[in-house]
């Protein structure tokens, strides 16, 4: 299954949601129904010896509305406590973010693991948390879209776990960003707490019971209604827990598998399975919310009676010999050492051969070890100050704006001019950011990129001001000397989707252009930038073109290669703005074409590579690092 695929299938899931969150909604109706006509009959017996009708169209019809409601209601307010996406639910289970500049070098070694995990990936760098107070083994990735992600890591695993095994739980919560998962199941945990909601009513209704006078004298129906809510909230409880296991036991198989075939390591990730199976804390995580997101944990993380039946996750066994057939599950817990690294030589990032644009393609939205293993080594190569500025907030806005200096002095010379011109505090910045760039001088532009993936994690931390402020001076520099290299344009393409994307999470992409027809034109622009990219000394610009137009033998006549004096970043960016509205599909066959142009005569590019990936990043489709 590759990444539209994944992520194709992750929407048919949400409709499986609906669905039985239907099924939950009519059972608690019908249990609520019938509690309500065993009162009223117990009621009438007693006024007047009668029994009252089975059927009662009102009392069903409110019983009905009334479910619809409070649960609608319950999930409607907790999905808008959820609408900054994994932030929320980091903090609402009392975790911290992780600091780049801590001493301790357990959650130094945590964030390392991460960086290499998203630069390998071509996702921005998530937010890192901890649940500091959870001596368990787990960990959860959660957000919204792939911009504001976050992977929450408890204690007990950095505590407990070798550098390989974390790696294996990291690249585990990598998949279900990859994969589609999250938004899914932050839509379950605001589902989830709606069907709790009367649990949640219930215990509270009798703790304010329990410590009332007046309750102590008061009438039987006063308790009736609490026993009535406490009765609703099991059923709630159990159709809750139901959704859960239905939408998450098959998706931790697949993300097991992807974790192991990241890291190439299945030893590591059996191996921290079996740490939970068999160490005396186990994955149970404290926290009073846990169960509402259950779900999104790397292991089980609640027990008690009927856990087995309720298991969000697969047996851990089974979960073991599927990765790791041969692994003794009998032999006692050991330090796991981690596997020795191979020295590699250092990594320069340059063009990519390519008989044709299938395994690239087939790339998007994987990893591999080898190229965590290059990542390994870039983040090596980089010097502190270039690392610690990405990772700073307070930095990583001067580093970006350090990566989109000239080179030219006469260029650099225009371009601090509008910095100059156009910020008060233009002067202090510029102390700030000619360091960076002088650092930069070494660094080939490709090997930019990871960097700039860093500091984009960074970016959640300012200000909407900030962001504006910092958007502002990208595009003076960029526009300062009337012409804008692609890579400058890459950077500035995804740094503006970057923050739309972080002020506007809840932004759903809406599908306007259903035929080829309709966006024919933007196809053309996007293949004809991709055409005059690379160059080539071996091909006509009509010959690549026409690579990629034979993958639309449909419309092939309606595709028109632009005359390169015509095209321009503007009409490239419009061209972006109506293929976003179109759906998965259509941007997978663009992306197949585009990547058909650039590797027609071989080779992929590094300004081929730059604008393929800021086009592919235009549409949340993370692309790996190239080698």
């Amino acid at each position: 299954m590759d990444f539209f695929e994944a992520q194709a299938y992750a929407k048919k899931r949400t409709g499986r949601l609906l669905l039985l969150f239907a099924c939950a909604v009519l059972g608690i109706s019908l249990a609520g129904y019938a509690t309500s006509i065993f009162f009223l009959n117990f009621f009438q017996l007693r006024s007047s010896g009668e029994n009252v009708d089975l059927w009662q169209s009102d009392v069903a019809l409110f019983t009905l509305l009334a479910t619809i409601m409070v649960v609608g209601l319950g999930s409607f307010v907790k999905w808008l406590g959820l609408r900054e996406g994994g932030k929320a639910i980091a903090e609402m289970l009392g975790a911290t973010r992780v600091n780049a500049f801590d001493p301790d070098l357990k959650k130094r070694q945590l964030l390392n693991v991460v960086e290499e995990m998203a630069i390998a990936s071509g996702l921005p760098m998530p937010a890192v948390y901890l649940l500091g107070n959870e001596s368990s083994i787990n960990a959860f990735a959660a957000g919204l879209t792939i911009h504001d992600a976050v992977i929450t890591v408890s204690q007990g695993a950095l505590d407990h776990l070798s550098r390989d095994e974390l790696q294996a739980v990291v690249g585990h919560e990598f998949s279900h960003i990859l994969n589609g998962d999250m938004r899914l199941n932050i839509k379950l945990t605001a589902t989830i707490f709606g069907i709790l909601l009367f649990a949640i009513i219930g215990r509270g209704f009798l703790q304010t019971l329990r410590g009332s006078r007046s309750a102590k004298k008061g009438t039987i129906l006063i308790v009736a209604a609490g026993l009535l809510l406490v009765m609703l909230g099991y059923i709630g409880y159990f159709f809750g827990r139901l959704i859960q296991a239905a939408v998450s036991r098959q998706r931790e198989f697949l993300a097991d598998a992807s974790a192991v075939q990241f890291t190439r390591n299945p030893h590591a990730m059996a191996s921290a399975l079996n740490k939970i199976r068999m160490g005396r804390h186990g994955s149970t995580i404290r926290d009073e919310h846990a169960q509402e997101v259950c779900h999104l944990f790397f292991a089980q993380c609640f027990d008690g009676a009927f856990s087995d039946f309720f298991a969000t996750h697969p047996p851990l066994e089974k979960r073991i010999k599927a990765i790791d057939a041969g692994f003794d599950l009998t032999a006692p817990l050991a330090p796991s050492p981690d596997k020795p690294k191979s020295p590699l030589p250092p990594s320069r990032i340059s063009g990519r051969n390519l008989q044709d644009n299938t395994s690239f393609l087939a790339s998007i939205g994987t990893v591999d070890s080898g190229k965590i293993e290059q990542a390994q080594i870039l983040i090596n190569q980089f010097s502190r100050s270039l690392h610690q500025a990405a990772q700073d907030p307070s930095q990583a806005v001067s580093l970006i704006l350090a990566l989109l200096l000239d080179e030219n002095i006469t260029i650099r010379s225009k371009q601090t001019a509008e910095l100059r011109k156009n910020d008060p505090d233009g002067s202090t910045s510029l102390e700030n950011i000619l360091p960076l760039f002088n650092e930069l001088e070494d660094i080939n532009p490709p090997e930019k990129l990871p960097l700039f993936q860093i500091a984009l994690g960074s970016l959640h931390s300012l200000s909407p001001e900030q962001q504006d402020l910092l958007l502002t001076q990208a595009q003076r520099l960029t526009l300062a000397d009337d012409r804008t290299s692609i890579f400058e344009y890459a950077l500035l393409r995804m740094l503006k989707h970057h923050i739309h994307s972080i002020r506007h999470p809840n932004q759903a992409r809406r599908i306007k252009h259903h035929s080829h027809q309709e966006i024919a034109t933007a196809i053309s622009i996007v293949l004809s930038f991709v055409t005059y990219a690379g160059k080539s000394p071996k091909l006509r610009p009509s010959e690549i073109f026409s690579a990629g137009v034979r993958l639309f033998p449909s419309f092939a006549e309606s595709l028109k290669l632009v005359p390169v004096i015509e095209c321009n970043y503007g009409i490239l960016d419009n061209a972006l703005q109506t293929l976003g509205e179109t759906s998965s599909n259509v941007i997978r066959e663009v992306l197949n074409a585009a990547t058909a142009c650039a590797s027609s005569d071989g080779v992929i590019q590094p300004n081929e590579a730059e604008l393929i990936r800021a086009i592919a990043f235009s549409f949340d489709c993370p692309i790996p690092l190239f080698s």
